[in-house]
């Protein structure tokens, strides 16, 4: 298997790599996330999508905590996408908790808001985020968005 580095992440190339993978995605619009859904599906990518409301439950997910603690049936993710303005737990508390985790240290994590505001991806950077990408407005750039994001961290055409 062949790795390259994007900052301290290690990223899969196209040359070899299990054609399964988990995308966890954390955003608290039920549009968006059924958009995602199917932005994942046009794109043609055979991995699984497990989709959270909130920063709260994507953190309970990451740390096996019920009813996710079987490892079996809710592994660790390939990808985290997070949203930044989300209830309970936002996208910024989300990064601050994931950089106290150094089991969770090589999980590249993507922020996808609909924030523009450089304030935002600058905290968002400097709290661990290894990419930070505007949601797009139509599907079809959600769809190349989304492909290109596999290429970039998933290894192409999983």
């Amino acid at each position: 298997m062949w790795l390259y580095y994007v900052g301290h992440r290690r990223v899969l190339t196209h040359c070899y790599m299990a054609r399964s993978f988990l995308v966890l995605a954390a955003d608290d619009e039920e549009t968006d996330r059924l958009l995602l859904k199917l932005a994942f599906q046009e794109a043609g990518l055979e991995g699984t999508l497990m989709l959270t409301r909130d920063g709260q439950e994507a953190l309970d997910y990451l740390d096996g905590e019920p009813p996710y603690q079987n490892r079996a049936d809710h592994p660790l993710p390939s990808l985290f996408l997070l949203d930044l303005k989300m209830p309970r737990l936002n996208g910024f508390e989300v990064l601050a908790s994931l950089a106290q985790k150094p089991e969770l240290q090589d999980l590249p994590v993507v922020v996808l808001s609909s924030s523009m505001d450089e304030a935002d991806l600058r905290k968002a950077r400097r709290l661990g985020a290894d990419e930070y990408l505007v949601k797009p407005t139509n599907f079809q750039e959600l769809t190349n968005m989304v492909r290109a994001l596999s290429d970039r961290w998933l290894g192409g055409d999983s």
